[in-house]
């Protein structure tokens, strides 16, 4: 069955959703997560520049090819390059876009839970420690989190149903602009609390010694990985939004656009999260779950505490739904253009596969507690590291061979193919060098580096 493309609205529409894809709990639960445990101003520093010199370009080359393709990821290759062993490309991000979902969706279904906590006001002017229990009830809870999961594929999956602009794109404008709105407000009230300075000591001053601590090359992979996660590249979530862009405008300013909108959102996220986090004394190494024990003390903070957890709790479940949504839009996309499916049969497929694929995150902190693959605490960090270590540095350096090799694309297509159009930026040929040899060059480094350290090596036989 032949299906007609799909375009965005308007260059909005489509910043809109990249950003939606992009953002996602990446820069509110694992960016805090990840920044407190690797030494605040450095690992973050450390994502920024990546973000720049390889999150970006790599996005660039996402939108290139499927724009030049009009193809997901699943057929963008074939299109351009038939016969070639580049089709592995498509593969791996059909793989990763599964794995990527398989973590991120129960990530997703807590948030719903807590906006549940927010409309019921069951942790307004409770104490710390009744806000940790509350967390650990909710993960324990077998039952609960397998519906968390369910509801969101189903949402999800709903909403790729009604096809680009009447779905993801409406619901992606309408909850990006509501969370952005009330996590600035927040982060006025974080910034103001008492205590709220040593918090932004450790966001702006460098630690060093978790350098020594982890080891200085898994600290640089860490946030290589975190930097394109952040920006959901290197596993063709990307490519479909570029199949769905016109040719009326040159690619290079909307990628840039969109990452430094990413990066001001982690820079938000910080300085809403930290600051309250030294305020009311919880560590900043708390873990994963900083973002569900942080926040409801800064409501029990504020006047009118419960509106605004409320709001808070609305504009988190818009924000995680969104990237859920826009991957999943993808996988719909992937399912149209590889077999030919109707968009309803593909949403439906789509359905039925993430369900099996996501039950096992549902009842990794319950059922499966202490099952812990490769050594890691359980089956959802497994799967996270999987997606963001390997996974994603493999497939943007992929994407980036791709689109310099005269094996591959090639530059002169890549190239040709960004600065199409009349409006925007011109790409700089004058990075035709660093794309082609720098970045993989590094990229592979880092990989190989990083998981010396992590796996064989300690941490200080290879520090410096």
């Amino acid at each position: 069955m032949n299906n007609e493309r799909e375009t965005f609205s308007n260059r909005l529409g489509f910043i809109i959703v990249s950003i939606a894809c992009a953002i996602g709990l990446g820069n509110i639960w694992l960016m805090p997560y990840r920044a407190g445990t690797y030494g605040g101003a450095l690992y973050i520093f450390l994502v920024a520049a990546f973000i720049f010199i390889f999150a970006i370009p790599v996005l660039l080359t996402e939108y290139s090819v499927g724009r030049g393709s009009g193809q997901s990821t699943a057929k963008a290759f074939h299109t351009l390059t038939p016969g070639t062993k580049w089709v592995f490309n498509g593969y791996l991000g059909i793989v990763g876009n599964y794995v990527l979902l398989m973590f991120y969706v129960m990530i997703c279904g807590f948030a719903l839970a807590y906006l549940g906590k927010g409309v019921t006001g069951s942790l307004i002017g409770q104490s710390p420690e009744y806000v940790v229990g509350s967390w650990n009830a909710l993960t324990g809870n077998a039952g609960m989190s397998f519906f968390l999961m369910f509801a969101i594929v189903a949402a999800g999956m709903g909403t790729t149903f009604f096809g680009l602009r009447k779905g993801i794109e409406r619901v992606g404008k309408i909850m990006m602009g509501i969370f952005f709105i009330l996590i600035v407000v927040l982060l006025f009230r974080s910034v103001t609390l008492p205590g709220a300075g040593e918090g932004l000591a450790f966001l702006f001053i460098p630690n060093l010694d978790a350098m020594r601590e982890h080891g200085t090359f898994r600290i640089i992979h860490m946030a290589m990985g975190q930097s394109l996660f952040s920006l959901s590249v290197g596993i063709g979530s990307m490519t479909v939004f570029g199949s769905y862009v016109d040719k009326e405008r040159k690619l290079f300013r909307d990628a840039f656009t969109v990452g430094v909108l990413d990066l001001s959102i982690i820079i938000l996220c910080l300085l809403m999260i930290f600051p309250a986090a030294f305020a009311f004394g919880i560590s900043p190494t708390a873990g994963e779950a900083l973002l569900f024990i942080t926040l409801p003390n800064i409501f029990n903070a504020m006047l009118g505490a419960y509106f605004w957890s409320l709001m808070f709790y609305v504009g988190l479940c818009f924000v995680a739904f969104s990237t859920a949504a826009a991957v999943m839009e993808n996988l719909t996309a992937i399912g149209m253009d590889k077999f030919g499916w109707s968009r309803a049969k593909s949403s439906l497929v789509n359905f039925i596969l993430l369900i099996a694929l996501c039950t096992p995150s549902a009842f990794t902190r319950n059922i499966w507690l202490g099952f812990s693959p490769l050594g890691f605490p359980h089956l959802g960090a497994f799967f996270t590291w999987l997606a963001m270590e390997i996974i994603l540095p493999i497939g943007a350096l992929l994407y980036v061979l791709y689109c310099t090799n005269k094996r591959g694309w090639g530059w002169n297509n890549f190239f040709k193919e960004a600065n199409t159009g009349t409006e925007g930026w011109t790409f700089p040929a004058a990075l035709r060098f660093y794309m082609t040899y720098v970045m993989p060059i590094v990229i592979i480094f880092i990989l190989i580096f990083g998981q010396v350290q992590r796996w064989i090596l300690t941490p200080r036989e290879i520090f410096f």
